[in-house]
């Protein structure tokens, strides 16, 4: 397949270099198998936590498990995994300090692990395990290079960190006019203005102030993955697109997936009104008749809009639900009639 074989290159190797190759692979055998060992036991912890629910249980499972076999894939060390106490930038141009995800001028000290990031997403992209970040104790000070208990200024060099600082998160962020409250009820950090918002309790989430009473209720909606890119939206920096169904996704995901689909892709309702298309499909249908040997097959459909089940003409392409005139149907079957 054009290409070096390797498979006997360890025979031409020098006694050193066999040497060598054999305790790099012992190393690595070893560390493989701690590594196993500690996701087994992470595994076991979560299958045995009676506080969690079947659902989060799997969830938690699944990430343990995607971050374990992404792992091994990851590019080499930055800088700050190679040197902690080395500086990081935001805006290395500019001279902003922080990482690609936060402007700040402190790294935090996982509790987890005892190891230095920049931020708590920094860690999880880096480590096999998630951050508990309202855990951290400590903080580290990009200037004077002082490990310290988390602040909004440096106790040592009196420099403040962030123009935004939650305790209660140890969230830092130095972004100018940016917004951000702390929510109590999401027990996070939310931008934008609290003003703007309010907290739903069924949902569990911040919405907009336009949807109070005006959407519809899912209990712990935005506590799952999105169904396009599959990454938990509840803690996600992403802002969140909410449908009239109820389910929600990645505003970014929303925009992409729309260009080519209309409907909901947790429970396949119409994410818009689509009146108008419809009416289209109306004269599409009615344009092109089909052959006469099926004008004597009836098709038993159910709508994904009104949830109502309804008979209709066999159609190739197309069945209207005769109790809303939505196009969103499913065909269940289909029967030649006398």
């Amino acid at each position: 397949m054009g290409g070096v074989d390797t498979r006997l290159s360890a025979f031409h190797q020098t006694s050193s270099s066999s040497s060598l190759c054999r305790r790099s692979s012992s190393s690595s055998m070893s560390s493989s198998s701690s590594s196993d060992v500690d996701l087994r036991k992470r595994i076991r912890e979560i299958y045995q936590d009676s506080s969690l629910d079947s659902q989060t249980k799997a969830r938690k499972i699944q990430r343990l498990m995607t971050a374990s076999a992404s792992q091994a894939s990851k590019p080499e060390p930055e800088a700050w995994m190679v040197d902690p106490h080395e500086k990081t930038y935001h805006d290395k141009g500019q001279k902003i300090l922080g990482c690609v995800h936060y402007a700040r001028k402190a790294k935090i000290q996982a509790a987890c692990c005892n190891e230095i990031f920049p931020c708590r997403i920094c860690h999880d992209e880096s480590k096999d395990h998630p951050i508990v970040w309202h855990e951290t104790k400590s903080m580290l000070c990009m200037l004077c290079n002082t490990l310290q208990s988390p602040a909004k200024v440096c106790g040592e060099c009196n420099t403040e960190m962030a123009r935004y600082y939650c305790d209660k998160c140890k969230l830092w962020d130095d972004q100018p006019n940016q917004s951000i409250f702390h929510c109590d009820e999401c027990g996070i950090c939310r931008t934008g203005n609290p003003e703007d918002y309010f907290h739903c309790a069924t949902c569990n989430v911040c919405m907009t102030i336009s949807m109070k009473d005006n959407h519809k209720c899912i209990e712990r909606s935005l506590e799952s993955d999105c169904p396009i890119c599959g990454e938990y939206m509840f803690t996600s920096r992403t802002a969140i697109a909410f449908l009239p169904c109820g389910h929600c996704l990645h505003r970014s995901c929303y925009t992409a997936y729309s260009q080519t689909a209309y409907k909901c892709p947790t429970c396949l309702k119409s994410m818009t009104d689509m009146s108008h298309y419809f009416q289209f499909l109306d004269r599409e249908v009615a344009q092109q008749p089909m052959p006469k040997e099926y004008s004597h097959y009836i098709s038993r459909i159910f709508c994904n809009d009104c949830e109502m089940r309804s008979d209709t003409r066999y159609h190739f392409f197309h069945h209207k639900c005769t109790h809303c005139s939505s196009y969103n149907t499913i065909v269940l079957q289909t029967d030649k009639v006398a």
